[in-house]
């Protein structure tokens, strides 16, 4: 073999074996670019998932509380129903109970 033919072997040698470091860093710049893509990415997805887990214990809790105040309402409009209806009773019983006292006081 010539030594023009080692050289040129050599030089290819050499030149695949930049070729190949500079695949290998492009590798490892392209994973790592990926990672933290990955990494923003779930990041990201955790803060909306967050945020629509909060939405919606907000709508919950504000459906909650429309129930309690409806519930609320139509319980103190049964309490009035029965006040009044306890009113209306009133000088009924009064009028027993003052024939009661003065019956059996003329015993």
């Amino acid at each position: 073999m010539s030594i023009a033919l080692l050289r040129q072997i050599e030089a290819a040698e050499a030149r695949a074996a930049e070729t190949l470091v500079r695949a290998q860093r492009e590798a490892r710049d392209i994973l790592k670019t990926a990672d933290e893509a990955g990494g923003t990415n779930e990041r990201n997805a955790a803060l909306e998932h967050r945020a629509l887990t909060q939405r919606v214990l907000e709508d919950a809790r504000a459906t909650a509380r429309r129930q309690i105040d409806e519930l609320e309402k139509a319980e103190a409009l049964e309490r009035e129903k029965i006040i009044e209806a306890a009113r209306e009773r009133l000088p009924g019983a009064a009028r027993v109970i003052f024939e009661r006292i003065v019956n059996d006081g003329a015993r």
